[in-house]
């Protein structure tokens, strides 16, 4: 740690993160201060209606009003991102061309955020695919929803897309979280080996939503709820949070919102694999504390990362419901079982 020199950082690094994982965030000219949601806490009922996030440039300082979180720009970013510090100076070597000044002179918030970013084509449009056949980013898009079953998987989205321009999601598939037949959240998922930024990465200034929420069928009496997208692409009423949270919060606002809504279906968390994913063990068990029920990977498959992986492996498009409410328990068992892994 003491031989890291955190001081060749830019700056401007460190807004443009603040500006990515920040919710909502907005510059306050005439202080010289960075606002946003703090997405550490989510800052509870307050979460869209107030900023309690700050970045004070001149102090170089970060702090949240909510939970009391403070500390430097590199602190935060290892914080919000799992980066080490040694990986931040990495990823900042690669920094160039923010123009920090386009972000100070609009307000994030207040002005309607497209539904996707930047320009995109739908990889499930033959015709766009075909235009664009020259483009070895958008070959290997097609090929990598084509290895992971993405285009064929029980409970696909409405629509798939790849980013051909955008500052952050470019060369990135985008996958559409809907309400109805509106994209109102998206996530994108990273397919170079070059694409230094995090393997998901969320909409800028929008709250997140369920992925796939529109998909549930009432016809099942279960919700299963992934941490992923992708993963929720080959269960029927499989659903999605878009990365799991600390401690035993489970949902963000507006997702809490939307659960609500199906108060008849019981819900079954299925998180990555417990046998080979410590974190996933660590908020199963979480979950089971908050008396939730959760999937248990079971021995025979503790080979597998995760549901996208059984599927590519075995070639199928779905995991049946019935397995997973086979291998799922509530905290008693569920806890025993864990302790074996």
């Amino acid at each position: 740690m003491a031989n890291l020199n955190l001081d060749i950082v830019p700056q401007d690094y460190y807004i443009e993160k603040f500006y990515q994982y920040a919710g909502y965030p907005k510059y306050k000219k005439y202080t010289d201060v960075y606002e946003g949601g703090c997405p550490i806490c989510r800052e509870g009922k307050s979460w869209g209606k107030k900023r309690r996030l700050y970045f004070v440039n001149k102090q170089n300082l970060i702090f949240c009003h909510n939970c009391g979180w403070s500390g430097s720009p590199a602190k935060w970013v290892k914080e919000v991102t799992g980066k080490t510090f040694l990986e931040i100076i990495e990823d900042s070597k690669s920094f160039d061309n923010f123009n920090v000044s386009s972000y100070k002179e609009r307000e994030i918030q207040e002005k309607p955020q497209p539904s996707l970013p930047g320009e995109c084509i739908n990889l499930y449009e033959k015709s766009q695919c075909a235009f664009y056949a020259h483009d070895k980013t958008v070959e290997l898009a097609l090929k990598t929803c084509r290895e992971r079953r993405l285009f064929t998987a029980v409970n696909r989205p409405k629509s798939l897309w790849f980013c051909m321009k955008d500052y952050v999601h470019k060369d990135r598939i985008i996958i559409p979280f809907y309400d109805n037949t509106d994209i109102v959240f998206y996530q994108s998922r990273k397919i170079l080996v070059k694409d230094k930024k995090p393997k998901y990465l969320s909409k800028i200034g929008a709250d997140k939503t369920i992925f796939n929420f529109d998909n549930i069928n009432s016809s099942l009496d279960y919700i299963f709820i992934f941490e992923g997208p992708i993963d929720c692409f080959f269960a029927k009423n499989g659903v999605a949070v878009g990365g799991i949270t600390k401690g035993r919060a489970c949902y963000t606002p507006k997702q809490k919102i939307q659960i609500e809504q199906k108060p008849f279906h019981e819900k079954i968390w299925v998180l990555d694999n417990q046998w080979l994913d410590i974190t996933a063990k660590e908020k199963t068990i979480s979950l089971l504390s908050a008396g939730q029920k959760c999937f248990i990977w079971p021995r025979e498959l503790k080979k597998y990362k995760d549901f996208n992986d059984i599927c590519q492996k075995i070639n199928r498009d779905e995991i049946s419901s019935q397995f997973i409410i086979n291998n799922s328990y509530d905290e008693l068992k569920g806890k025993l079982l864990l302790s074996q892994i």
